[in-house]
């Protein structure tokens, strides 16, 4: 999960395992909001939960399906508008992330894009440090290995090092959003004969980025390694004289449509691949810390995926079985 390191600012917690064990009630003090557990007086574990005295049972109206056993349903918010699902779709599930060293990570919330830059394993027998550090070259310039002493000393102007260490010791997962529209999906935790959900906000596929390499291209132009680059350029300019005469003008007239086109047109650019680049890069990047689970921060902010006001019961649902059903379709 992570948190900004500005409190003021929005907080995104990611949920990437089951959540601890809720404290029992008696245990519970709540302090500005947050969270804390006091001494216990008794255990209640072992007890069986009852429904609220406020809530009835629920009207059998099937006999040939009997219902066997309820379970109420609480409804948590603290979350509702911070959590993200992040899946990793080209990576095997016996190969996790939870144990990786996270260099930084950050987001935008309103674009709902993740980057987390892992750190590569360099003691590893499989990793190639020359062939690290040529891509490193590459991307960051000749002069990378006097910019990484000097990195301390860097101007805001001043394009930031990909590589700062001089070789390719990192890995950036970029995010995309796996579903567009997530009001139908939430996180559940079965607890104590509870059912508590946490709508979601986004659900997220992160992949590897491999955008170093449009930066080690640019590099290249810059520093002239690519000769070829030349050659083709002069080959794409027409040649002057009697080709040159074969050029005629042509008139060109747009005709303006009405109001309906006018707003058509914007709808269509809004969705084309050049506006959504161009808003993603307006929305600035919010730095974030990273905690791993199992972690105290990850243990204290898990408990907010328990419904807090679990004493107030949702009315209006005088819906039947089947019709309730029919809603969710």
């Amino acid at each position: 999960m992570m948190n900004n390191h500005d409190q003021n600012s929005d907080q995104v917690y990611v949920k990437r395992e089951k959540a601890a064990r809720r404290a029992s009630k008696e245990d519970q003090v709540i302090d500005g909001g947050g969270l804390s557990v006091g001494p216990a007086g008794t255990d209640h574990d072992d007890e069986k939960p009852s429904l609220p005295h406020t809530q009835q049972p629920i009207e059998d109206d099937n006999p040939d399906d009997p219902i066997v056993h309820e379970i109420p349903v609480f409804l948590a918010k603290s979350l509702a508008k911070q959590l993200y699902l992040l899946q990793y779709p080209v990576r095997p599930c016996r190969m996790s992330y939870d144990t990786s060293t996270v260099l930084s990570a950050r987001v935008k919330p309103k674009q709902k894009k993740v980057e987390v830059t892992m750190a590569l394993n360099t003691q590893c027998t499989n990793f190639d440090t020359s062939k690290a550090k040529q891509i490193a070259l590459n991307v960051d310039g000749s002069d990378a290995a006097e910019r990484s002493h000097q990195s301390n000393n860097q101007t805001d102007g001043e394009d930031p090092m990909t590589f700062p260490e001089a070789v390719m010791d990192r890995l950036v997962l970029s995010s995309t959003q796996a579903v567009p529209d997530t009001s139908r999906y939430a996180v559940g935790i079965l607890d104590a004969n509870e059912f508590h959900l946490t709508p979601l906000d986004a659900v997220l596929s992160l992949r590897p980025s491999f955008d170093y390499l449009d930066k080690s291209d640019k590099t290249a132009k810059s520093e002239g390694r690519l000769l070829g680059m030349d050659t083709e350029e002069e080959e794409d300019i027409p040649a002057s004289g009697s080709d040159a005469k074969e050029m005629k003008a042509v008139t060109v007239r747009f005709a303006k449509g009405g109001k309906m086109d006018q707003e058509r047109v914007g709808k269509l650019k809004e969705k084309s691949f050049e506006f959504q680049q161009k808003m993603a890069k307006q929305e600035p990047w919010t730095s974030v810390r990273y905690n791993h689970v199992k972690t105290e921060k990850w243990q204290k902010e898990s408990q907010k995926m328990f419904c807090k006001n679990m004493d107030s019961e949702v009315s209006g649902l005088t819906l039947k079985t089947d019709e309730y059903l029919e809603t969710l379709k």
